[in-house]
């Protein structure tokens, strides 16, 4: 759960997009090729185009934001403000528009949910019964004796009946 995404990339050599799932790049909403100092400049701009060229194909999650390409080196300190700056930029922008603060109550219901649904995990495994029945249950899945549904309805029903 974060307001802003940012990828970052190392300047590798050969096919990086294909190598990059087409789901973490959607995700960005900034991307950062990292090492582009010394002999890596020259492979730092071409992956910053490659990318520049990527993203205008991709659906856009925002109404406001366009996700960026950015050049940076911890060493020479090079795009190191452009990259704070277009962060500053993201929440400006995303802010004013009411998306972060909608994205952001999408995530406090998301953790809700998630915080539920661990604690009634557990509650389930700790019940003396289930957690005595499980053991075996995992066994005969694994084996193929029994199939994951029904082995599901055995745990769950002990777990209602509370033996």
């Amino acid at each position: 759960m974060v307001d802003m995404f940012v990828l970052l990339l190392p300047p590798a050599g050969g096919d990086e997009l294909q190598g990059i799932k087409r789901g973490i790049i959607e995700m960005a909403d900034l991307v950062a090729i990292t090492k582009s100092d010394g002999d890596l400049v020259v492979p730092a701009r071409r992956i910053q185009a490659e990318y520049v060229s990527a993203l205008k194909l991709l659906r856009r999650r925002s109404g406001v934001w366009r996700p960026k390409v950015i050049r940076i080196s911890a060493r020479s300190g090079e795009g190191i403000t452009e990259l704070w700056d277009t962060m500053k930029e993201f929440q400006d922008v995303m802010l004013a528009s009411g998306e972060l603060t909608a994205k952001r109550q999408k995530q406090q219901r998301v953790w809700m949910w998630n915080l539920i649904q661990e604690n009634v995990v557990e509650h389930f495994r700790t019940h003396p019964t289930v957690r005595k029945r499980i053991p075996l249950l995992e066994e005969s899945v694994l084996s193929g004796a029994l199939s994951p549904g029904l082995a599901a309805d055995l745990l769950l029903k002990a777990f209602k009946n509370r033996d």
